[in-house]
């Protein structure tokens, strides 16, 4: 197909999508806000019809009480009914409480919908509550009247008693036909609000029905529209397939060879990346060699010279033999032990067995230990506990190694003058872990992780390759089947019980994993 057919497809499709989306999104909503607005209205239709009349009738009939009969006692028995007046005229202010208008939305929309569809209702309404409102008026202008009338009387201050009491009866009577005035229109005005509320449900009702006919047949059109679409697009896109898919099979039947010598091309680039590990590692060995054996060879040079001047006075006996003799043997066992450490390092047994971690470290400690005495390096070794690792002991020695170089690298390239190294050991369950801690000050924030990458350094390429670090990832990794990583923070010695700042590599190595691995594979 012609690309640009195809994006003016592809467009159409997308655009009859939106519509589709757009349909339903606002049907969905016209539905949900036409739903909330009929059950709001139907909760303050309830609320306004039901509750509210019900606490204003009970509080008129409380007043009418009062005026029945308390006043009627008080006119022919002459009891004290003061409290109980006290008690009506909260009450009648309670009822001017309830009736005083409060702010509703629902009352506005109502009260807009009335005037727009129902005016004759809405009119209606209107007067009843005109109405009402003049027979509340009344009744309270007759409450102060009475109150008054009441007061004058408890006090004895009436001329005319009798007549008073003609008054006082009047009044209730007066009072009590209001009130049955004010309930009637009460209910006429419930039954107005009836028949409104019935009609706007009706309407509420069929528009609801639009709504959700409008949202179907949009939705089923527009479903159609896009059915079609993607029934031809999935024929166009079935003949692409299959041509492609030629194409794929062509491709893959390369494919193997490719990755087979990519594959290979890694290793070799891994094996030649590891020699270059064990030849720097292998210098620095010779180095440390030189430097170990440069004072027992001093030792045994003035030990020589020793016997030649006591030959040549002539004191020479057979003690002095004895001893020297012991002091040059104990001298050589020295060297022949520095030997044997490096021989263990640099020879490679092509067959696991189980060694100590903790005597492992220890060893690499005394490898390198003369070097960093030289340069004012402590290190110190916490190990809590110990396990057997089943693996390749030089190998993990080297990971040691490399790691202490790094640290012996980092101190010296901030030059700090009493530089601390912590190696510490913790087997928990069957994972030991291994931290490496200094007080260099820790890895830029820039080159933290970048750190394991290879041929990534900071130092010169006279002093570092850049590969230490990543081989020993790799060793980590891919033969001891555990994790390492480095982080920057303080830290405390358990040993010299002071505080530092520096890099700390974490190195996980599960031990059962490890030998459940090499069993099966």
């Amino acid at each position: 197909m012609n690309p640009d057919i195809k994006k003016i497809h592809s467009k159409s499709l997308q655009l009859q999508t939106k519509m589709l989306i757009a349909t339903i999104t606002i049907g969905f909503l016209l539905v949900c806000i036409t739903s909330f607005l009929a059950l709001s209205g139907l909760k303050y239709d309830y609320e306004t019809n039901f509750p509210a009349p019900i606490k204003e009738i009970q509080k008129l009939k409380q007043i009418q009480d009062f005026y029945i009969i308390d006043i009627m006692n008080y006119v022919n028995q002459k009891t004290d009914i003061s409290s109980n007046e006290n008690l009506m005229l909260n009450v009648w202010n309670e009822y001017k409480l309830l009736r005083k208008p409060k702010k509703n939305f629902l009352r506005q929309v109502k009260q807009f919908y009335q005037k727009k569809i129902s005016k004759k209702s809405y009119t209606q309404m209107q007067e009843y509550r005109q109405y009402e409102f003049e027979e509340i008026q009344k009744v309270d202008r007759i409450i102060k009247t009475t109150n008054d009338l009441l007061t004058k009387l408890y006090h004895k201050k009436s001329k005319h008693y009798q007549e008073d009491i003609k008054i006082l009866i009047s009044l209730s009577v007066e009072i009590n036909k209001a009130i049955s005035n004010i309930v009637g229109l009460r209910l006429k005005i419930s039954m107005l609000k009836n028949s409104t509320t019935n009609v706007f449900y009706k309407i509420t009702l069929v528009v609801l029905m639009v709504f959700m006919f409008i949202v179907i047949f949009m939705t089923l059109f527009l479903s159609n529209l896009v059915l079609n679409y993607i029934k031809n697009t999935n024929q166009e896109l079935e003949k692409a397939i299959n041509q492609k898919t030629k194409e794929l099979k062509e491709i893959n039947r390369n494919l193997q060879k490719t990755i087979e010598h990519e594959v290979e091309q890694s290793r070799k680039k891994d094996q030649i990346m590891y020699q270059q590990a064990r030849l720097a590692a292998m210098g620095e060995m010779i180095q440390n060699i030189a430097h170990q054996w440069r004072q027992p060879l001093n030792s045994l040079l003035i030990l020589i010279q020793s016997f030649k001047i006591k030959f040549n006075s002539g004191k020479l006996d057979k003690h002095f033999i004895d001893t020297q003799t012991e002091d040059a043997l104990r001298i050589a066992k020295n060297m022949s032990a520095t030997i044997e450490n490096f021989r263990n390092f640099f020879h490679l047994n092509k067959d696991k067995g189980e060694f100590s971690l903790a005597k492992a470290i220890q060893d690499s400690i005394k490898i390198v230990n003369p070097t960093l005495r030289q340069k004012n390096i402590t290190v110190y070794t916490d190990i809590e506990n110990d396990i057997q690792l089943y693996q390749h002991e030089n190998v993990f020695t080297q990971v040691i190694l490399n790691l202490i170089k790094n640290t012996y690298d980092a101190i010296l390239e901030q030059n700090i003058n009493n530089g601390v190294c912590e190696i510490g050991l913790n087997v928990k369950g069957t994972t030991a872990f291994i931290s490496i801690k200094d007080n260099a000050g820790g890895v830029k924030s820039e080159n933290i992780n970048k750190i394991f990458e290879p041929y990534f350094t900071t130092k010169h390429k006279s002093v570092g390759t850049g590969i230490g670090l990543y081989m020993t990832k790799q060793i980590i990794e891919r033969q001891m089947y555990g994790t390492i990583s480095v982080s920057n923070s303080n830290w405390t010695s358990k040993i010299s019980v002071e505080s530092y700042y520096g890099a700390i590599f974490l190195i996980e190595l599960p031990v059962k994993q490890n030998q459940q691995k090499d069993n099966h594979g």
